[in-house]
């Protein structure tokens, strides 16, 4: 699909070892698998300083992909990826932008940001999501209502039973220094020592173009993209509002795919790169979900979600992903790699603001 990077496609593809491996010669997937491994904190046993993405499995790759794998409980010798492996790379991956608001919560002034309950809808999520993830996934109720930025009872006994279990007191709405710092220790459990380095330039300033967007129909991971593309966010939430269904996001902007300066392969011209794109499902009626294999039914879907979707399709400014060649029913975007000059400019900019070293 089009907004699939390489891991993912070569997982979903089947034996991913026969991709990564020591000794590979496909380097674009390699490539992205250090550039991953960066990410989620392993610059030192990457000698990155010496290699960067070089393209090359070797001893560096293998003592890397060991050391992350030890840090979440894999068994693995690093000489090649397995399925599994895989899998809990891409998921810590794809935490990092809730991590990041963490870690922006642990750096500020706790005196001004005293209680969860009347932080920012993100800042929530972030915190469900953590919580899930370390083993509070029955206190949240999450099979059934998952990271929904809502305060509520759930999210305020999941607390309190993981500060309990850390011998911590608290309420569950306090936002003691105690409580954020297990928290953000809590988190350097699954991750690289400099994973908190990159978190600064994934957050937004001044100086980036880089913005988080929080629509009130916006639920899920943090929605991350270019300033440019917030006035078709707003559109999407308004469309959202009016066939009264939430957006969850699976994915927006990202920084690993195999795009490499001007010359790449058509397929990689992904709009995520640029800021420019989202994947998501849709919560309508009572907490029901559509995901991909409900979409993908267009328009035989329930009439809030098909209310939704041709809002999008009939908008000229935007496109669902169910209507390309290739289908791609979580995807929304706003066609920005119709025009290539626009998108490799936008490409540069948003990657630039965000990486280290890259």
């Amino acid at each position: 699909m089009e907004c699939t990077n390489l891991i993912e496609a070569a997982l979903n593809n089947g034996d991913i070892s026969k991709s990564l491996f020591q000794g590979s010669s496909d380097k674009a997937i390699i490539i992205e698998l250090q550039k991953v491994l960066f990410e989620l904190g392993f610059q030192k046993e990457l000698k990155w300083d010496q290699y960067q993405a070089d393209g090359i499995y070797g001893n560096a790759t293998s003592a890397t992909l060991m050391a992350f794998a030890k840090k979440n409980n894999i068994d693995t010798e690093g000489i090649s990826v397995s399925g599994k492996l895989a899998e809990i790379i891409l998921q810590r991956h794809g935490f990092l932008p809730s991590m990041y608001i963490l870690w922006a919560i642990h750096s500020s002034d706790l005196r001004k940001k005293k209680y969860i309950s009347k932080g920012t809808r993100i800042s929530i999520i972030a915190i469900q999501t953590l919580l899930n993830e370390l083993g509070y996934g029955e206190q949240l109720n999450f099979s059934k209502f998952g990271a929904d930025g809502l305060y509520g009872k759930y999210t305020r006994n999941a607390l309190i039973a993981f500060a309990k279990d850390h011998n911590i007191e608290s309420d569950g709405d306090l936002l003691s220094r105690s409580l954020i710092n297990l928290l953000l220790k809590s988190i350097n459990v699954f991750y690289g020592k400099d994973w908190s380095k990159l978190a600064q330039n994934n957050l937004p300033s001044q100086d980036s173009p880089l913005v988080i967007y929080e629509g009130s129909r916006f639920l899920g991971k943090p929605c991350q993209a270019d300033v440019q593309f917030v006035p078709m966010l707003e559109k999407i939430n308004d469309y959202a509002k009016q066939a009264d269904v939430y957006i969850v996001i699976t994915s927006s902007f990202r920084t690993t795919t195999n795009v490499k300066g001007a010359i790449v392969k058509p397929a990689t011209y992904s709009n995520h790169l640029a800021g420019h794109g989202i994947d998501m499902n849709l919560k309508y009626g009572n907490n029901k979900h559509a995901n991909s294999k409900v979409l993908i039914k267009y328009p035989d879907v329930p009439a809030s979600v098909k209310q939704f979707l041709d809002f999008i399709i009939n908008d000229p400014d935007l496109r669902w992903g169910g209507k390309f060649n290739r289908k791609d029913p979580v995807h929304i975007d706003d066609g920005l790699n119709r025009d290539m000059k626009k998108w490799r400019k936008r490409y540069q900019v948003m990657q630039k603001a965000v990486q280290l070293g890259l």
